[in-house]
């Protein structure tokens, strides 16, 4: 998902539940691979009523709709919302250390 996911980031989502939640193009779904044992994360590229294209922001080297078709929104676990990075996390946890006495006199 190079260039919007980093290795190292992390990711905040949504349970994917079938019949409530809605699908939209753009969106950033985590998801069970339809033919082998793990799990992807890859961009909505089009939706209807059962089945899901997914496509990879890295097109040229993405494992993803082209490669495998499309996947069934069965296979959908959750819907990304947010994304932390690891410089983020780094700075957060300095800012959080020097505003909080860990030795109070």
């Amino acid at each position: 998902m190079l260039p919007y996911l980093k290795d190292g980031d992390i990711v905040f989502f949504e349970k994917y539940k079938k019949n409530k939640s809605i699908l939209k193009n753009r969106q950033i779904v985590i998801f069970n691979h339809p033919l082998k044992n793990k799990k992807l994360i890859k961009r909505v590229h089009s939706v209807n009523r059962n089945n899901v294209e997914v496509i990879g922001d890295n097109i040229e080297f993405s494992e993803d709709s082209n490669k495998f078709g499309l996947i069934n929104n069965e296979k959908i676990i959750g819907i990304v919302t947010s994304k932390l990075t690891i410089p983020k996390l780094k700075n957060f946890l300095i800012q959080k250390n020097r505003s909080t006495s860990l030795n109070p006199k």
